[in-house]
């Protein structure tokens, strides 16, 4: 899921564009963008915060995290709070390589997670 559908899909839950919109104290007309994928996520984290908070996520659940790392992967950036991680800095390098020299049927795409999250390191 991309994060315009997955912001499309909480608005809607709350109800119209215009409701939404009083909510956050935003533009209709930027809310409509937002959602459509005509406009990338705020690159304010305060905005993207209240974004969130008006969707009713809570701060610091896996659904933040997630709605977090979506508008992240939206702007082609990296998740803020992994800029200055060491384990990041050493694994992207070789999952990128890895991802770009083969296409991974569901097994190796499996193995290939289960290293990054730490599971198949030899102890």
């Amino acid at each position: 899921m991309k994060f315009h559908e997955l912001f499309k899909k909480r608005r809607m839950a709350i109800g119209s564009v215009r409701e939404f919109a009083r909510l956050s104290g935003l533009d209709v007309a930027y809310i409509s963008r937002l959602e459509n994928g005509i406009v990338l996520p705020p690159k304010d984290k305060e905005k993207l915060t209240k974004l969130a908070a008006v969707l009713g996520i809570a701060r610091g659940s896996d659904e933040w995290w997630n709605f977090m790392d979506l508008a992240a992967i939206a702007k082609n950036e990296l998740p803020e709070d992994l800029h200055d991680n060491e384990r990041v800095a050493k694994i992207l390098p070789a999952f990128y390589r890895t991802l770009r020299q083969q296409n991974l049927d569901e097994d190796e795409l499996n193995a290939l997670l289960s290293q990054v999250r730490n599971d198949g390191e030899e102890e």
